[in-house]
């Protein structure tokens, strides 16, 4: 069955203890044949939206819709968890294909915790709901029947007030993430000036030693003259032409004089340049350091934001939740820190450098095994960028179309990407 979804805030009331988020009038759950369990449409309405959005991502949710034959164009995610959650109002095709499913996702939860005794298994809920870890043991208290209304409260109020928590602390993140992208950012302009400074003190530097070197070299050669002259004038000192000789060689003087001064001048200046040239280099060795520094932070926050609702190691849903992640274009140079980034939160790399030299059928076939696709555009080519989208909106797959190609920018791909996900 099919519907809209959109008079799901028709079913609150909104009078209730000024609580708009609990149900006005809990619905009485009825057994099946062995009362083991509730089935999904028999669960307490206090549980129903919790459960569609915590233990239904939203692909799953389209693909149990596109598999029953409904059409999920145009609609938004907040529709499509309004469909669910009004499908368990009663027994129907939907309600029944949601139970089928979550008793086979929750299999490994329900075999270890439905024979706890009520007190073993609040007990059990604290313990994983401070991991973190909730949505199959969420699902396990819905279809328990032997909660009471505090039970049922009690664990309500734990997963509403966390949404909030969580959305808190996503929003704080943001903002230092935000902050630090714009101090690197301001680090990187200073680097990049002084960096050309020094380049161009490298070149002076440079043509400083040559002069300083040929002046070595004339002063060189007129110490070889003075000598050659003195000599002459020791054998002429007889002879008339020795007063000429003798002015000529005070004219050489002078002008040695002169030019050892200007030699000395070089030399400090030269000696000035090096100096300065050790404090820049110094001074860019710190910058290196401080830009460093606010690199391991962003990254640091960007781990933090992408663990968000994501498995680890230990979630029994771990292997459901690997998407596939395709760059096409971005920066080379930092393809391992892309690789890194999407790795470390649980998902699998790809990347294609966007060339189309050798044609589109790589791309074609990288394109169909991804689950979402990242196309920076500022550091891709026309064609790459079209091609992509094109193939993308073929094969019915998630192109990004990312206006950065940073480490940042596909980390916020990622972030929007995962709160799709988690909408409820």
């Amino acid at each position: 069955m099919e519907t809209s979804g959109n008079n799901i805030m028709s079913h609150i009331d909104w009078k209730q203890d000024g609580n708009p988020f609990l149900p006005a009038e809990p619905v009485k759950a009825e057994c099946d044949d062995n009362c083991s369990r509730h089935r999904a449409w028999m669960i307490h309405s206090y549980f129903k939206c919790p459960v569609v959005g915590t233990c239904l991502s939203l692909e799953e949710q389209k693909k149990i819709l596109k598999k029953m034959g409904h059409s999920i164009k145009n609609r938004s995610a907040h529709e499509i968890h309004g469909i669910f959650v009004h499908s368990l109002s009663d027994k129907n095709a939907l309600s029944m294909r949601i139970d089928a499913y979550l008793y086979r996702k929750f299999k490994h939860e329900i075999s270890k915790f439905s024979s706890f005794d009520r007190s073993l298994f609040l007990d059990a809920w604290k313990t994983n709901f401070q991991k973190g870890k909730i949505a199959g043991l969420l699902w396990v208290a819905a279809t328990r029947p032997d909660l009471k209304a505090e039970d049922i409260k009690l664990i309500f109020g734990d997963v509403h007030m966390q949404m909030h928590l969580n959305s808190a602390w996503n929003e704080k993140a943001k903002q230092r993430l935000s902050f630090q992208e714009e101090e690197n950012r301001k680090l990187k302009e200073l680097l990049q000036q002084e960096s050309a400074i020094r380049r161009t003190l490298k070149k002076e530097n440079k043509s400083l030693k040559k002069d300083a070197d040929e002046l070595r070299r004339g002063y060189a050669f007129f110490e070889k003259e003075k000598i050659k002259i003195e000599k002459k004038l020791f054998k002429l000192s007889d002879n008339s032409g020795f007063f000429d000789l003798q002015a000529e060689n005070r004219e050489l003087q002078v002008n040695m004089t002169k030019l050892s001064d200007e030699v000395s001048g070089y030399k400090k200046r030269m000696t000035d340049l090096q100096d300065q040239n050790n404090r820049l280099v110094g001074d860019i060795d710190r910058q290196r350091a401080i830009n460093g520094h606010f690199r391991k932070e962003m990254e640091r926050d960007i781990i933090r934001i992408s663990a968000m609702n994501r498995c680890n190691e230990i979630c029994p849903s771990f292997d459901l939740c690997r998407k596939r992640i395709l760059i096409v274009g971005g920066i080379v140079k930092i393809k391992d820190r892309y690789k890194k980034l999407i790795e470390e939160n649980g998902g699998i790399f790809e990347y294609h450098d966007g060339y189309m030299n050798g044609g589109i059928k790589g791309l074609k076939k990288q394109i169909r095994r991804a689950d979402m696709v990242l196309c920076p555009v500022n550091c891709n080519s026309h064609n790459a960028c079209s091609v992509t989208k094109k193939i993308g909106k073929k094969y019915n797959r998630q192109v990004h179309m990312l206006a950065g190609s940073g480490l940042s920018a596909i980390s916020q791909a990622l972030v929007e990407s995962q709160k799709g996900a988690s909408i409820h």
